[in-house]
């Protein structure tokens, strides 16, 4: 599966310029078989197999995957799906296909909260999971960034040219598929950890970012993992958000998936710079009563 995705013609060029990547990806894959083997054999003691991450898109899913990608023994693996499950956030049987019962797996996903999602994860393994979310004026901001330097498909949900509108159009557009889709996916986590005591856990953007280790900390506690503080804070160094989003999402076509990365530095607020007062009232409108739902307003004064 490895060759099918590098000889893609689109990452023919990016082998050509980044050479390097390739070598990574190999030693990789490799080091994810001796850990294996190593596993089968009791090396590692952890109580969960599997670590699962559905996070809210642009709230830190990549950086909370890239931590979990550097504990010892644990690994991302090729998860295939048909392609209408995956882009549509949802999951199948066969993600599992290759993960080992005595291995250690890493998942990184934005998987829709629903009953029949929920019902094939258990049924894999997965004991708990973490939920990332964010102040959704922030989320609606960067979506609209991403997008813009980063289109999707037109085959993809939600397909739209940003660089054929305006700034303003293009934030208010992002607003409403926020609004329409990111509240209910957050809804439904919600209820989900209701109905299941211990399953989910709920981590913000914002603390991800002014307060990196104690989150990292908590995870780590959730999923029952012991690590040495230096570990953790060597761990904290080398996820910290480096480059461009573009030149990110160039290479992550070539690295392994846990050190894969599509985000910037995170920041906070940056919709306070940006947003129109016809994007603020857009999203009063739309989306004003979940933002104090979520407790990152008191009300719609702001």
């Amino acid at each position: 599966m490895l060759i099918l995705k590098i000889f893609k013609p689109k990452n023919l060029i990016r082998i050509i310029f980044n050479p390097h990547l390739i070598v990574i990806r190999l030693y990789y894959n490799l080091l994810r078989l001796f850990s294996d083997i190593a596993a089968l054999f009791g090396k590692y003691k952890y109580k969960y197999n599997i670590i699962f991450l559905a996070g809210m898109p642009m709230s830190a899913t990549t950086l909370v995957k890239n931590m979990f990608g550097f504990i010892p023994g644990y690994y991302t693996r090729y998860t295939p799906m048909p392609y209408e499950t995956q882009i549509k956030a949802d999951i199948s049987q066969t993600a599992f296909r290759y993960c080992p019962k005595w291995g250690y797996t890493l998942f990184k996903t934005h998987l829709n909260p629903w009953d029949s999602n929920i019902n094939i994860i258990k049924k894999n393994n997965v004991k708990k999971v973490i939920v990332t979310y964010r102040d959704l004026r922030d989320v609606s901001l960067s979506r609209y960034h991403r997008l813009f330097n980063w289109p999707k498909e037109k085959n993809e949900p939600h397909y739209i040219d940003y660089k054929s509108m305006n700034k303003e159009e293009g934030i208010n557009h992002s607003i409403s598929i926020v609004a329409k889709e990111f509240i209910p996916w957050m809804q439904g986590w919600f209820d989900v950890a209701k109905k299941n005591e211990n399953f989910v856990l709920f981590c913000t953007f914002e603390n991800l970012v002014t307060k990196p280790k104690e989150e990292f900390t908590k995870m780590l506690n959730f999923y029952e993992i012991d690590l040495p503080k230096e570990k953790i804070d060597e761990i904290i160094e080398r996820t910290k958000g480096k480059g461009n989003m573009v030149k990110n999402m160039y290479q992550s076509a070539l690295l392994p998936w846990a050190m894969s990365t599509n985000f910037r530095s995170g920041k906070i607020g940056s919709w306070k710079k940006e947003f129109t007062i016809n994007n603020i009232e857009n999203f009063k409108k739309l989306a004003g009563n979940y933002l104090i739902e979520l407790g990152y307003e008191k009300n719609n004064d702001w």
